[in-house]
């Protein structure tokens, strides 16, 4: 059983020092992406400086600075692969059932990452968008 509460500090601290960094290569963006894949284990942040993500469509992939940083979470991906998956959030366990296609999953992670960016948005002055892979889980924050 995947536990994804474990990863709440990793993520959240890989999410500011990719912001920081960005800013010291770059400049303030005026716009954030964070995309995810939770059944593949990886997370990236996006940036435009220029570009509205309106302008961008709403997808991570068009920002201008697309993966500037990468987020392996192999123990993700192990676990969906699982015959019998199993995830625990906010003290809630879940069987996966792969019969019912990755926005079961989407929808999980991305209530889980949204909470993460609500914490991250008061320390900038930068519009977040997140957005799961090939999902319709996609929201301005």
């Amino acid at each position: 059983m995947l536990n994804f509460e474990e990863n709440i500090k990793q993520i959240e601290e890989f999410i500011h020092k990719s912001i920081e960094n960005f800013k010291i290569e770059n400049g303030s963006p005026n716009s954030i992406g964070v995309y995810c894949c939770p059944w593949a284990g990886w997370l990236t942040t996006n940036f435009n400086l220029d570009k509205t993500i309106e302008e961008t469509q709403n997808n991570c992939p068009d920002f201008q600075f697309v993966e500037f940083d990468f987020l392996d979470l192999p123990e993700w991906q192990e676990e969906y692969e699982n015959n019998n998956p199993e995830f625990e959030i906010n003290g809630r366990k879940i069987e996966y059932n792969h019969n019912l296609g990755e926005e079961t999953i989407n929808e999980l992670i991305f209530g889980y990452l949204k909470l993460i960016i609500h914490r991250l948005k008061k320390k900038s002055d930068s519009v977040f968008l997140l957005q799961m892979l090939d999902s319709k889980y996609v929201e301005i924050v």
